[in-house]
């Protein structure tokens, strides 16, 4: 995991939702955690953030883990974007099956 990626992703939905560093380490009940992300990035501080703080910011920032860690080109985790690529494939799959053997939709 980067740090530099984790602390980019967390302070661009920190923008979007209007919250400060301070705000969203309260709500996630981890004091200081964005401060000391920061910390690191900067060089100034060892280690990394456990799961639990991960889940916990993710949570009060109303997102998932994999978008705090998602790298910048990455696909967005979306359910719907799950049910877009499901149809392709169910619409790739019958195209390729016999007349008599296709499943109504």
């Amino acid at each position: 995991m980067s740090d530099r990626v984790l602390l980019d992703n967390v302070e661009r939905l920190m923008k979007a939702r209007g919250l400060s560093a301070d705000a969203l380490s309260k709500a996630a009940k981890r004091p200081d955690a964005v401060r000391n992300l920061r910390r690191r990035v900067a060089g100034d501080k060892q280690g990394s953030w456990t799961l639990d703080t991960l889940q916990d910011i993710a949570r009060a920032l109303e997102t998932s883990p994999w978008e705090l860690l998602r790298p910048p080109g990455a696909i967005p985790q979306d359910d719907g974007l799950r049910e877009i690529v499901r149809g392709l494939i169910v619409e790739e799959m019958s195209a390729q099956m016999p007349a008599g053997r296709r499943r109504a939709k």
